[in-house]
């Protein structure tokens, strides 16, 4: 019996990893899955150690505090990489990184899908890579070169946010279901999808929306809180909370969005919006050192070019924020017509769906003829 490793760490590494789990037991019908991973995987048919709650830090400070506990983590997995056939690694880079070597160590396939960040930090990482994987899926196409050029056998898949269900509310359900005036333009605001990140970016958040309403009284600001994230965390705010991300990106007007896979959600949707980005002094100080690229939203990176504001750290301050996400809360501003028309240009260059089956794919093609 095939036995498989896979290993995720956040919310949507868990989602596109038990999509490639579903595609691989159409191929592999007797195969069993064991490793980390959250909910989505769980219901896949994947055998767990950990869940997302234990595994979602962030920053170089915050994964010291936790070292014990991934140590630990990691000898368990060192138990079932004897045992293992495959070893299907998805993002999660600092943890999963030392699992390639270790699986490579072992003579165990390894497969990584949604590598490391290599073009933005850490260069040295790519050779690394190539040496510890047997192949890599990558989900941008800027991504290929980078990893052939150090030997890597590389494969540009698609991108999974193209391969969702176009399940959204219509805006008269939305406006109805959360008390809003269809009126009224909203702004959508999203801090993030981890405790750490909330705690970063709420407050500041929330700072920008009170301004901006301040200036337009008749925008309404709406907060999109991941539902695995704890209540407690949005209370005594006077802005409402929705647990619709997807529909809120549909339906504002425009959105002030951490940095991550939400810009591509906000792209894909169509909505104009502005990023920011912050996080521990002692996590930015290690991380400025190393970063080698002009942009931090994927948005920006994808095409090449400033098509969204970016706000960063000691950047990230609500006046300035605030006086670039009012032009687009007017829809008849330069501003926001210049976002509408580019925005396009994002979702061209992700590829087509089916990702997770290219990946299924790649993942028994290191199996072997005899598996």
């Amino acid at each position: 019996m095939t036995e498989v490793l896979v290993v995720a760490g956040d919310p949507s590494g868990d989602r596109y990893a038990a999509d490639v789990v579903k595609a691989l037991k159409c191929k592999l019908p007797s195969a069993r899955f064991v490793g980390l991973g959250g909910p989505q995987m769980q219901a896949a048919g994947v055998r767990t150690l950990a869940g997302l709650e234990e595994l979602a830090v962030m920053g170089f400070g915050e994964v010291v505090k936790r070292l014990e506990f991934f140590r630990e983590l990691e000898r368990r997995i060192h138990g079932l990489l004897l045992d293992a056939d495959l070893v299907v690694l998805v993002d999660f880079p600092g943890f999963n990184m030392r699992i390639a070597r270790i699986a490579s160590a072992f003579g165990r396939p390894v497969l990584y899908y949604i590598p490391p960040k290599i073009w933005a930090s850490r260069a040295s990482r790519a050779e690394k890579l190539a040496k510890v994987t047997d192949h890599i899926a990558v989900i941008f196409p800027f991504e290929v070169d980078a990893l052939a050029d150090v030997g890597a056998d590389v494969t540009f898949v698609g991108n999974p946010l193209l391969d969702r269900p176009d399940i959204v509310s219509s805006r008269n359900d939305f406006h109805t279901r959360f008390d809003l005036d269809p009126d009224h333009p909203i702004l959508a605001i999203l801090p993030g999808s981890r405790e750490q990140e909330i705690k970063q970016h709420l407050q500041l958040f929330v700072d920008v929306a009170e301004m901006v309403t301040a200036s337009c009284p008749h925008v309404q600001p709406v907060i999109s809180k991941a539902e695995w994230l704890n209540d407690t965390l949005f209370e005594d705010l006077c802005i409402p909370v929705v647990e619709d991300t997807r529909g809120l990106l549909r339906h504002a007007r425009a959105g002030l969005v951490k940095s991550g896979t939400a810009t591509l959600e906000a792209a894909l949707e169509g909505m104009p919006f502005v990023v920011a980005y912050k996080t521990s002094s002692f996590s930015w100080a290690i991380v400025k050192r190393m970063l080698r690229v002009k942009y931090i939203s994927l948005v920006n990176l994808i095409v090449g070019d400033s098509i969204v504001p970016e706000f960063i750290q000691g950047n990230a301050r609500p006046q300035k924020i605030a006086k670039h996400l009012i032009p687009l809360l007017d829809n008849t501003s330069s501003e926001y017509r210049r976002q509408i028309s580019e925005l396009p240009r994002v979702t061209s260059l992700l590829g087509s769906a089916g990702s997770a089956e290219r990946v299924a794919n790649l993942a028994v093609s290191l199996l072997g003829p005899k598996k």
